[in-house]
């Protein structure tokens, strides 16, 4: 067997992510595919991905945490934790004076408060609909004939201050109608739906003080997320080097401290 490896898999409503560190916490392997209809076979495909270019195979690996959705479909996790938990791990990695984490996925925005020391002290979700979401974004640019990418570069042309006032997928897209046929610039009303969910987000922040991270699929793909939750928020927003990947990323360093803290060793995490 060659050097112990730590595995994170995030297994999301969207994408499954897997992130491997060695023993010294550092990042060897990573991966993302689309999640599908089998949790199961995406977690092992993705691992198997991530392990190709960690040079390693599964006999490897000492230690798997898994988490979001799909958690409890990986075969090789020792351990399922929830995505709060791990997400917080992973942005606080990068951050450690984060104090908000703002998760932007597929089906659901998440809003986590931590204490000085780390500790979740609160933690806020979107109703159960895709409201302010990926999904949101990717419905109404397909509705306009784009791509996400191109929402965004569009979005990140935009000169005029734009919002578009619904959360929701379905009154949104009408809205973005009419704002079309009114002769407002595409690229105004792209970014006006960033603002919706930043808009979104910081009524979910019960208190902004202290540093945020931005964490999540639409925060890798999407710069006019970012641009939008600083000018709503008023703050500088931390990204995370993989935002997608913070939750596997979490998980990983949590694998680790739990195969030291077994062995009775002194743990980096």
């Amino acid at each position: 067997m060659s050097s112990p490896l730590y595995v994170g898999v995030d297994v999301g409503s969207s994408a499954t992510k897997c992130i491997i560190i060695d023993k010294s916490a550092t990042l060897v392997g990573h991966h993302v595919i689309s999640s599908g209809f089998d949790y199961a076979e995406a977690s092992e495909d993705v691992v198997r991905r991530a392990l190709l270019q960690a040079e390693g195979e599964v006999e490897d690996v000492a230690a798997c945490i898994s988490t979001g959705y799909g958690r409890e479909h990986v075969k090789i996790a020792n351990k399922h934790v929830t995505e709060i938990t791990c997400h917080a791990r992973g942005a606080r990695e990068s951050y450690p004076e984060v104090r908000n984490i703002v998760d932007i996925g597929g089906q659901d925005t998440k809003v986590i408060r931590l204490s000085d020391t780390g500790r979740m002290v609160d933690y806020r979700m979107n109703a159960k609909c895709a409201a302010g979401t990926g999904t949101f974004l990717e419905s109404t640019a397909h509705k306009l004939g784009l791509t996400i990418a191109e929402l965004d570069d569009l979005a990140m042309s935009s000169k005029e201050q734009a919002v578009v006032n619904s959360y929701c997928t379905v009154f949104a897209g009408t809205e973005v109608i009419e704002r079309i046929k009114s002769g407002q610039p595409r690229e105004d009303i792209s970014m006006g739906l960033f603002r919706s969910i930043a808009t979104r987000v910081s009524e979910m922040i019960a208190d902004p003080e202290g540093a945020t991270a931005l964490t999540g699929g639409v925060a890798t793909h999407c710069r006019a997320l970012l641009r939008a939750l600083e000018e709503v928020l008023e703050v500088e927003i931390f990204l995370p080097p993989m935002p997608q990947h913070a939750g596997a990323y979490g998980a990983a360093l949590l694998a680790l401290k739990l195969q030291l803290a077994e062995k009775g060793a002194d743990t980096p995490c």
